[in-house]
């Protein structure tokens, strides 16, 4: 089977914290909690990753969509991990290693270095390069996006203390997400869409 940066055809650059779960609460996680399943149970039992059954629901029908997160906990734990955090989705989820990106970078541009790492094997495969018109960013904080209008341009907002679980955001990311496939299909529509924040 061909890697999943060669299979997707758009990406959802995901954050954890105001998106997953609130972002008011700290986490309190011992030094030795990296472990897969034990790390799952300590998260669950702080109200962590509440609302990915919403955001498994969302991609069920959407399997072009791959996931990229972009979160800051990707300075914590590795990639790997973060996959497994997400569940039922972590076969959706694009693991760059560590020589092809920046796992400290600012968002942005790990998000960048990322879209190259993947279309560095969609070229090897002689598929077209993947741009940020094909990626949707959801994130509950504008001002780690505010260097890089384009990468802004993408993204969805959420309310921090609401996440997933508005109705609202939930639809506006299903529409996003919709719309960079439509334009990926038609290759004679090089219209992009307009993310609009939602609460």
């Amino acid at each position: 089977m061909p890697p999943l940066q060669s299979r997707c055809s758009s990406v959802l650059c995901l954050d954890f914290d105001g998106v997953l779960h609130r972002a008011s609460d700290a986490i309190h996680l011992p030094p030795s909690s990296s472990n897969g399943p034990l790390l799952l149970v300590q998260l669950k039992a702080q109200k962590r990753l509440v609302w990915l059954d919403l955001l498994t629901e969302l991609l069920e029908d959407r399997q072009d969509v791959a996931v990229l997160v972009h979160s800051t906990w990707r300075r914590r734990f590795d990639q790997s991990t973060l996959a497994h955090l997400l569940g039922p989705l972590h076969d959706r989820v694009l693991q760059p290693p560590g020589f092809a990106v920046d796992l400290l970078a600012p968002a942005p541009a790990f998000i960048r270095q990322s879209l190259e790492w993947m279309n560095d094997a969609r070229r090897e495969a002689h598929l077209t390069d993947l741009t940020l018109s094909e990626c949707v960013v959801l994130d509950d904080r504008p001002e780690f996006f505010a260097d890089d209008a384009e990468v802004a341009s993408r993204l969805l907002l959420t309310d921090p203390e609401v996440g997933l679980s508005s109705t609202a955001v939930r639809r506006a990311l299903g529409a996003a997400l919709d719309a960079t496939w439509s334009a990926v299909a038609d290759a004679s529509d090089e219209s992009s869409f307009s993310v609009q924040p939602g609460r």
